[in-house]
């Protein structure tokens, strides 16, 4: 797909990298482009950097250039979000995800206003909600989303005292068996609440939990997520991610 040149695109910078001496090449998220590789010119090395550019920042940026990467030629910060312990590192996790799961130049305007909601709930260490929000609203938009109002099997609606057993990338199906080691069963008041995006009960974050991890391990298609990974060895740390 030929990328045309923008002017005063909204973007959030994903992720950043040295390129040569002076230049870096990022990963944006933009609203009306999707993923976008562009490298910015003059940000390292003596005098004054004439862009700041850094990650969790919303951006409005021009750019130049046709191929699969751009050169940013212009960029303005709108709104700079601070993260530091655990939500740094939930941060970084959302980004990988977005890099590694969305195609270069896919539209995702509704993953672009996600991801901010998201970040402002990382920013209050509301940490476990927000990434399972997050993860949920980009496997609506990818077309990995699960079908959460009938039981995917026979078609009859989803009911709240009954219990399910969760259908890799389709939904739930209920069950009067207990799960096996790595699957998840859950009641159809908690499919419900996930649904909802409520996640107040512990045991429906464990639940959603599993759940989105196994349907979003089908559009990453074998890739690794690093920052589950350093996330997890952290010393005393729940892993939320």
């Amino acid at each position: 797909m030929i990328l045309p040149p923008a002017k005063d695109q909204p973007a959030y910078v994903l992720h950043r990298r040295a390129f040569r001496e002076t230049s870096v090449i990022v990963e944006l998220l933009t609203r009306d482009h999707g993923r976008v590789a562009a490298v910015v010119r003059g940000v390292k090395g003596g005098g004054r950097p004439r862009m700041s550019i850094e990650p969790f920042t919303k951006i409005e940026v021009a750019w130049r250039g046709r191929g699969q990467m751009v050169t940013v030629i212009g960029s303005e910060a709108v709104q700079a979000t601070y993260l530091t312990g655990d939500s740094l590192f939930a941060g970084l996790y959302v980004n990988e995800l977005l890099i590694k799961t969305l195609q270069p130049q896919e539209p995702v305007e509704s993953v672009f206003r996600h991801y901010g909601t998201t970040l402002t709930a990382l920013a209050v260490d509301d940490l476990e909600p927000a990434l399972r929000r997050f993860e949920k609203a980009l496997l609506d938009e990818l077309g990995y989303g699960l079908v959460f109002d009938v039981d995917v099997k026979t078609g009859l609606p989803i009911q709240a005292h009954k219990v399910y057993r969760a259908v890799d990338g389709e939904g739930f199906h209920e069950t009067g068996n207990g799960a096996a080691e790595g699957e998840a069963t859950l009641t159809g008041a908690e499919i419900a609440a996930i649904a909802n995006g409520d996640f107040t009960d512990t045991r429906t974050r464990a639940a959603a939990k599993l759940v989105l991890r196994r349907a979003l391990r089908q559009r990453l298609a074998g890739k690794r997520l690093n920052t589950r990974q350093l996330f997890a060895r952290r010393p005393g740390q729940q892993a939320n991610v």
